[in-house]
């Protein structure tokens, strides 16, 4: 089982986590996602057996809304 975290910017409320979550969750691979804000940042912790690409990732991220990834740790 592997697991990554992502840096995210933009989420300014309950339902971008919630929006963030269900988007990364659909991804095939992925078994987990937790999502934790905090003033506007977040962090999402992903895990599963198969984990996309940082790109796919990335672009999951930003087609959920107006939101920005940071940087992802593998």
């Amino acid at each position: 089982m592997a697991t990554l975290t992502m840096n995210l910017d933009g989420l300014t409320c309950d339902m971008c986590v919630k929006h963030i979550t269900a988007d990364l969750s659909d991804l095939a691979g992925v078994e987990r996602v937790e999502v934790v804000r905090d003033e506007g940042r977040g962090v999402a912790t992903v895990t599963g057996e198969s984990l996309p690409s940082d790109q796919v990732l990335t672009e999951t991220v930003q087609d959920a809304g107006n939101y920005r990834v940071v940087s992802i740790n593998r």
